[in-house]
């Protein structure tokens, strides 16, 4: 059972969006929301609703990364909806004491028979990041196979997509474009004082290489490529010199240390990385060049999000990531980004600046800065994301002359004959999307955050506070697993009996195997361990 009574608060464009899908209560939606506008506290009420309802019984809720799940766990146990986010395929099913789980696409790509076994009682289904659905060929498919009998299935998304091929299920698209039944963009998230503005300082500089056919090439950032091979070789060779990006990443600590002292004693700056190899190369040259060793992630595994969701908590400067750090991760103290990354397309780009949006209480305007290489293709992203808010704020960005290229894909670097030979750092100008859309912006005094105190996430409300965060339900059940654990092998220590064959008699009374069972069997467990250390075991030799 569910209270059901809601009680956390909610922003506006969550209210408008909640109230105008339970009006109607369809099986399909799509939500297109900024990075950083509370997505999972829109899932949230939305599930809550359900259960409370009895309109569903059963949520899953399904995210890209792996270290998302436990995050959207302690999202939805601030609404008292208990996720699995340690649900693994294996298990069958769920142990009762949930209302659902959080697992991966992938996870269901696997085994889409399982969840379409689990929707066999009424469920709604949260597809979160929905794009990512296309990222597998296979996954489409598997998504309609294992959810095609969900009562109500709401796709979520930080960024509008298009379909490139096969069409991601559950979504309505008009001219490959599409169609969400609620939006709220960037300039919405401005205007509401959600988001931060942002400002893209962009570093210019000139390049020597040797291309993928062996010849010599260099270029600075103000002459135009045709070639979009080139254009892929200049960007990897700037991002790979010492003596370009070890400048860019001197200027980005420069103005991340004046946000500290100004007043933001926590603030923190991102760099994304090409791939593990130069990530562990960027944060070498962050120690070298202004003495910081940074926090690295580097894989998708349960470590990286200790280390992230670790990373948020502290006051810790600096945090070099590959890929863990583009989209759904929360850590509002970031002020400052370095894109060092080669991907250029518009997604990509767009889900790593909202890790820098979430605006934070405090006074003043809270700008954030994301320093980008002054290629065509990046620039042009910036100037889009720019172009979102003209209409809010009525006013011109003057983007220059420059012929801007299309957007690609950069080619992964697999040829064996490229060569980044040097690069210098030369010039930097401004893109910045503040309230004045003027460069001078960048230049800004910010009032500082009230002294004494570090930044905190804004409030949806300044009447109602959020509520002490509460443990998830697979958190409980990791503590309650520990401590069962250390009991057990106090009792095999004690009386000479392996561990297995307690653990067997421990299944045999409490309701089989550990991994499907609920937090008053695994108290009930605990209790047993006790009661032997204090009488004598009984259970199986």
């Amino acid at each position: 059972m569910i209270d059901s009574a809601w009680r956390l608060p909610l922003r506006r464009w969550q209210s408008e969006a909640f109230d105008a899908w339970w009006a109607d209560r369809p099986r399909d939606a799509l939500v297109v929301a900024t990075p950083g506008a509370g997505k999972t506290r829109f899932a949230a009420r939305l599930g809550h609703a359900v259960l409370a309802s009895g309109a569903a019984r059963r949520i899953l809720v399904v995210v890209p990364r792996e270290h998302l799940k436990a995050q959207t766990a302690k999202a939805m146990a601030q609404a008292g909806i208990r996720i699995d986010d340690r649900f693994e395929n294996a298990s069958g099913g769920l142990a009762p004491d949930v209302h659902g789980a959080a697992v991966t696409y992938q996870q269901v790509a696997i085994a889409p028979q399982l969840y379409r076994a689990l929707t066999e009682q009424p469920t709604l289904v949260v597809l979160d990041e929905i794009h990512h659905a296309g990222d597998g060929a296979s996954w489409g498919t598997a998504l309609k196979e294992a959810f095609g009998r969900a009562v109500h299935r709401v796709s979520l998304s930080g960024t509008p997509f298009r379909s490139d091929g096969s069409a991601i299920p559950f979504v309505h698209y008009e001219r490959s474009e599409c169609i969400p039944d609620y939006s709220y963009d960037y300039a919405d998230a401005l205007r509401d004082g959600v988001c931060r503005p942002l400002v893209f300082p962009l570093q210019g500089g000139y390049a020597e290489w040797v291309s993928k056919e062996g010849e010599l090439h260099a270029a600075s950032f103000e002459e135009a490529l045709r070639s979009k091979s080139r254009m892929s070789e200049r960007l990897r060779t700037v991002l790979l010199q010492p003596s370009w990006i070890g400048d860019v990443i001197e200027k980005a600590n420069e103005r991340l240390l004046q946000l500290r002292s100004g007043g933001h004693a926590d603030a923190a700056g991102l760099v994304i990385a090409m791939n593990q190899e130069h990530a562990r190369f960027l944060a070498d040259l962050l120690h070298a060049r202004i003495g910081v060793k940074p926090t690295i992630v580097l894989s998708d595994e349960d470590g990286a999000s200790r280390k992230i969701a670790s990373f948020g908590r502290s006051r810790d400067p600096w945090i070099v990531a590959v890929h863990m750090v583009s989209e759904g991760v929360d850590i509002p103290r970031l002020r400052v980004g370095v894109y060092a990354s080669n991907v250029v397309t518009e997604m990509y780009f767009r889900q790593f600046c909202g890790r820098f949006v979430r605006a934070q209480r405090g006074g003043g305007t809270q700008h954030a800065f994301v320093y980008l290489p002054d290629d065509p293709r990046l620039r042009e992203l910036a100037a889009r994301v720019t172009t979102d808010v003209r209409g809010i704020l009525h006013t011109k960005l003057e983007l220059g002359d420059l012929e801007l290229a299309q957007r690609v894909r950069t080619e992964a670097p697999s040829d064996n004959l490229f060569e980044s030979i040097a690069a210098n750092m030369a010039g930097e100008r401004v893109l910045d999307y503040g309230p004045l859309f003027n460069p001078a912006a960048f230049l800004v005094e910010e009032a500082p955050l009230e002294r004494g105190r570090t930044a905190t996430a804004e409030r949806p409300s300044e009447h109602e506070a959020e509520p002490e965060p509460l443990l998830s339900v697979s958190e409980e059940k990791e503590l309650l697993r520990k401590s069962l654990s250390s009991l057990v092998a106090q009792v095999s220590q004690r009386f000479g009996i392996e561990h297995r064959k307690i653990h067997a008699t421990l299944n045999q009374r409490f309701g089989g195997p550990i991994a499907r069972a609920t937090v008053e069997t695994l108290r009930k467990r605990r209790e047993a361990a006790l009661r032997w250390l204090e009488r004598g075991y009984d259970g199986l030799n």
